[in-house]
């Protein structure tokens, strides 16, 4: 069984786009979770969120691009580029057919899709873009990143809620590990706080309501626990062969030893109240 190592890291976040800021907000404590700002969330039983604040689509896209790529696939494409970049994948001749990408998503192309409603409704079917559908795909985000480096591996996308990066990740670690690619990009993008997308999960009553003290809302662990709260961004991980790796001189961060997977079969959002 072949052995798997992370060599390369790329993050955008909501205290950091790019893994050295990222770090040194979470070395310094700064959360990342405030009153939304994107729109007006009055009205809305939980009105924060982890907004990504400081993000310039036109680094990695031109004008036309832009708007045929929507937010959750800017995010993952952002992420993908630090981490190939960090990985040096790009200095060394790997042929692309060893090379694959699986990002996921839960909701993916969730702003498209409201925009693109509320477009129709206003102005009619014949309004809509012909880049709508591309745009709301989860795998879009696997697709661009694979269109814009040229890799040629496994290529799809994983959704499971809020596993859906970890599952991602997994079934790329089973691609290496069995052969069928020696290098994987991988990881995980959402871009869902919009006012649609707020107000299914307060639906759902699966929200932190704490809206006067953003940055203690977030306590998946307290007994005083009232939700979560709703993110955005992305992370994306170079996975590789460990000896590919060390041929080319690789930094290696870490190396992946088992990934397992399971269902509760139970409830769509509840979890096993034996917590088995």
């Amino acid at each position: 069984m072949r052995r798997v190592v992370v060599t390369g890291l790329g993050v955008v976040s909501p205290i950091g786009c790019g893994v050295a800021p990222f770090c040194e907000a979470l070395k310094a404590g700064r959360g990342g979770i405030d009153r939304i700002r994107s729109f007006d969330p009055s009205g809305f039983s939980s009105q924060i969120a982890g907004e990504v604040k400081e993000f310039d689509p036109s680094r990695w896209f031109d004008a036309r691009e832009v708007r045929r790529v929507d937010r959750f696939c800017q995010f993952a494409v952002a992420a993908a580029d630090e981490a190939i970049r960090d990985s040096k994948l790009l200095d060394d001749n790997i042929p692309p057919e060893r090379v694959g990408v699986v990002i996921g998503s839960g909701v993916g192309g969730f702003y498209e899709i409201e925009q693109t409603t509320k477009l129709m409704l206003e102005r009619g079917p014949r309004r809509i873009s012909p880049f709508f559908i591309p745009k709301l795909m989860m795998n879009a985000a696997g697709g661009q990143v694979a269109i814009r480096y040229g890799f040629r591996g496994p290529n799809f996308a994983t959704a499971s809620a809020c596993a859906s990066a970890n599952h991602a990740m997994g079934l790329s670690f089973d691609m290496i590990r069995f052969g069928r690619a020696d290098v994987m990009v991988t990881g995980g993008a959402e871009a869902a706080v919009t006012p649609l997308g707020l107000g299914g999960f307060c639906a759902l009553k699966a929200l932190s309501t704490r809206n006067d003290e953003p940055q203690k809302a977030s306590r998946p662990f307290d007994r005083d626990r009232d939700g979560f709260v709703l993110g955005e961004g992305a992370g994306v991980l170079v996975f590789e062969e460990y000896e590919h790796a060390k041929r080319r001189g690789a930094k290696i961060y870490a190396e992946i030893l088992g990934f397992g997977m399971s269902d509760d079969g139970y409830h769509i959002t509840a979890p096993l109240e034996d917590g088995a």
